[in-house]
């Protein structure tokens, strides 16, 4: 399946954080089917030009390091989720992986302003690895990991950040997997009815009144 931006936006990605694409890059459907986009290249391409990391994995970067980085990060999601700190040795490998080496630049914009930024001298996997850290660090230092949720359907497990006014999202999308969930609900009350009316009907068979022959005196 050859992935293109708005393909990308539509399918939920690109929305906030650069590491939760990452972490969303093996996507369930909502029934337990899987989509591994570390697989396309194409998917690879637009995810990295959207957060403005080049146009393809730098040098050192490979499809088994996206991998083992997205399993960190999958780890970390259950750890924040759940409202836990990080341990110590994972903060350690996030900041060794910030280390990247740096030199500031100035430049001129387009209102003829001049602004001074850090750029990278290297712009090779280390760097995109780095990236992507920050990414993750800037939620857990806005002080916002609160927000961080992950969908209760184990057929989906989608990683979202919930902007929602009083953190109160639930499912990744009300129309996907929170419909579902209501349809689930429905049909087990109605399932439930049906045992109960159906018990109630074998009961009045069984009373005494019904199911006993009546003694003569």
């Amino acid at each position: 399946m050859s992935f293109n931006r708005d393909k990308f936006i539509a399918e939920g990605f690109g929305q906030r954080y650069a590491w939760l694409d990452l972490l969303n890059s093996e996507q369930r459907d909502g029934f337990g089917r899987v989509t591994e986009h570390l697989q396309d290249s194409s998917w690879i391409q637009v995810f990295l030009s959207h957060w403005n990391l080049g146009a393809r994995l730098g040098g050192g970067g490979s499809i088994e390091g996206l991998k083992r980085l997205r399993a960190f990060f999958c780890r970390t999601a259950e750890i924040v989720a759940s409202g836990k700190s990080l341990p110590k040795t994972d903060l350690h490998w996030i900041n060794k992986g910030l280390h990247v080496p740096l030199h500031r630049r100035v430049w001129t914009r387009k209102d003829r302003s001049y602004c001074v930024e850090l750029v990278p001298v290297h712009r090779d996997w280390g760097w995109q690895r780095a990236e992507l850290l920050r990414s993750l660090a800037e939620l857990l230092v806005d002080d916002r990991h609160s927000r961080l949720k992950i969908c209760p359907n184990l057929g989906c497990r989608w990683v979202f950040f919930d902007r929602s006014h009083g953190n109160t999202r639930k499912w990744c999308s009300d129309l996907t997997c929170g419909n579902r969930d209501k349809v689930r609900r429905l049909r087990a009350r109605q399932r439930q009815q049906k045992d109960s009316s159906i018990k109630g009907k074998s009961f009045s068979r069984r009373s005494p009144l019904n199911g006993h022959p009546k003694v003569r005196d």
